[in-house]
């Protein structure tokens, strides 16, 4: 029940024009609703935030698919999650994918190009979500609520609800930064219609993003089980942690130090490690203390072909029986695990969450699903523990062919391996006993050895991510901090080949600004090397 507010929202916005500029729109119901008349409804609010919400997972107003918000083929690989996984994984040691498409080709091997597909569907949907946010802040200014007569009480509740949109908004700023690094800036206060933003790089962007958050700060929901799925205090400052973890990489300079004042912040925030490491990826996973914040998906009310449902049945064969093993009756062979992240846990980890019958580890055959392992980590199953629940004893979601696991973008573990290394990079603000306490206790949950002070090193902490987050868009990024992407580091398929590469030309730290946009926008200019 905690998660039907979001949900219930982002069914309304079936009923809902979208209202972006003056346009006239006919919305799903077939009622003609002009932008004048939409902001007279006072409902108006609540819905067009949901649908800013629902931008994270959905990929239009009716799902699985249908009213879609940006154009694509395949409605599923326009989603948020999935064309950004794809973005932050496959380029990576942690997947591989059995599809001959030359778009997951090209991020698998590390040689995309302006016209990769996955590049130009996260751009579009990032920046429309930014439209979004623009559109409701550039309608919720004090002036245009006075003189549609909007109450006070209305109007308190809509100072939170633009509280929540700017945050979103520099959220989705910081993805784009760290993703493509020069984009267009355009806010609420910028022209519309035939305006052309301007293009700014990540020297721009960082402080901006900084300021921003920082302005949302107490203004936001509070952490509690009603405003689930909402962006809250903790969620800014899981974002500013992660950006001055990585400030070097986008502006040159160490900020350890604040990383730390935030961590510190979040450990404050009374979040706690889950039980079990298998609840955060399952059907009733917004029962868990560690998510910070969630993309939520419903079975019956948020269904996409993205999302959860591509983690679960793209990394699926018939073989595995997912409907009555895993509570999701789809299977389409596509993702599995590559050997340099299989291979990293002892025998009795609790995070290795394979399936490995009539599969090899290696996956030295690109295009053969059963060339490495199959990950189940992310279920439909309730209080999920696949490996150790006998199936006649599982609990499934409620539907089938569409899962209600909601994917946890940033949780508390992150959090405590966040701090260690910000410690180890020098940081003040942490010390090393209480960093390696974190580092034991996510160990002591997987059912590992704990490590020594002495073993409490750069290197194990980037392993050690890769065993407890993999498959949650975080390697990429990680990779690129610890300088092993385009150096230092070979991984099977990268650069084209089996064996792999160690160096790549340092242009792939970033992607590519999409052909179609430059055609579009004489402002923006290529990132350099492509």
């Amino acid at each position: 029940m905690n998660k039907i507010t979001i949900l219930c929202a982002m069914a309304l916005m079936i009923g809902f024009s979208s209202c972006l500029n003056d346009l006239d729109t006919i919305p799903p119901g077939g009622k003609e609703t002009t932008a004048e008349e939409a902001w007279n409804d006072v409902t108006t609010y609540n819905k067009f935030v949901a649908k800013i919400y629902a931008s994270f997972a959905l990929s239009g107003n009716q799902g699985p698919n249908g009213y879609d918000d940006i154009v694509s083929d395949d409605q599923g690989e326009a989603t948020f999650l999935r064309s950004y996984w794809n973005l932050q994984q496959l380029t990576t040691d942690e997947a591989v994918c059995a599809w001959s498409d030359d778009g997951l080709n090209g991020l698998t091997f590390c040689q995309w190009t302006s016209s990769n597909r996955f590049c130009e569907l996260t751009y579009n949907r990032i920046l429309i979500t930014i439209a979004f946010c623009n559109e409701f802040l550039r309608e919720t200014e004090v002036e245009l609520l006075n003189s549609r007569g909007v109450d006070e009480a209305l109007k308190t509740k809509i100072e939170e609800y633009r509280a929540e949109v700017r945050a979103v908004r520099a959220i989705k700023y910081y993805l784009l930064m760290d993703l493509f690094a020069n984009v267009p800036f355009l806010t609420e206060e910028e022209g519309v219609g035939a305006f052309l933003p301007e293009q700014r790089g990540r020297d721009f962007f960082f402080p901006w993003i900084e300021s921003e958050l920082k302005a949302c700060e107490d203004k936001l929901p509070v952490k509690n089980t009603l405003n689930y799925g909402k962006v809250n205090n903790g969620t800014i400052w899981m974002v500013l942690a992660k950006m001055y973890l990585n400030a070097e990489v986008y502006i040159g300079q160490a900020r350890y130090n604040e990383a730390l004042t935030y961590l510190n912040k979040i450990m404050d925030e009374g979040y706690s490690l889950d039980t079990r490491y298998s609840y955060m990826f399952g059907a009733d996973n917004h029962l868990s203390p560690e998510i910070i914040f969630p993309v939520v998906f419903d079975g019956k009310k948020a269904t996409t072909y993205g999302g959860t449902t591509y983690l679960m049945a793209a990394a699926w064969g018939s073989d595995m029986e997912p409907g009555s093993n895993f509570g999701l009756g789809q299977s389409w062979s596509g993702l599995r695990a590559k050997e340099t992240l299989s291979t990293l846990f002892e025998g009795n980890d609790a995070r290795a969450m394979f399936w490995t019958d009539k599969r090899t580890q290696e996956t030295n055959v690109l295009n053969d699903f059963n060339y490495g392992y199959s990950v189940i980590k992310f279920t439909n199953v309730k209080r999920s523990d696949p490996l150790n629940v006998p199936v006649e004893e599982r609990e499934f979601g409620s539907d089938n062919q569409f899962p209600d696991t909601d994917f946890p973008m940033y949780r508390l573990a992150d959090a405590y391996l966040m701090y260690a290394e910000a410690v180890l990079r020098g940081g003040s603000g942490g010390d090393r006993a209480t960093a390696l306490n974190y580092v034991n206790e996510i160990r002591e949950r997987a059912g590992v050895s704990q490590i020594t002070d002495s073993q409490l090193t750069l290197d194990f902490i980037l392993e050690e991510r890769a065993r407890e987050l993999y498959w949650e868009g975080h390697r990429r990024t990680d990779l690129i901090r610890f300088d092993r992407f385009t150096a230092n580091y070979a991984w099977p398929w990268k650069n084209g080949v089996y064996s792999g590469t160690a160096a790549l030309d340092d242009i792939y730290k970033i992607f590519p600004i999409p052909a179609a946009e430059l055609v579009a926008n004489p402002n923006i200019k290529q990132n350099p090397g492509y």
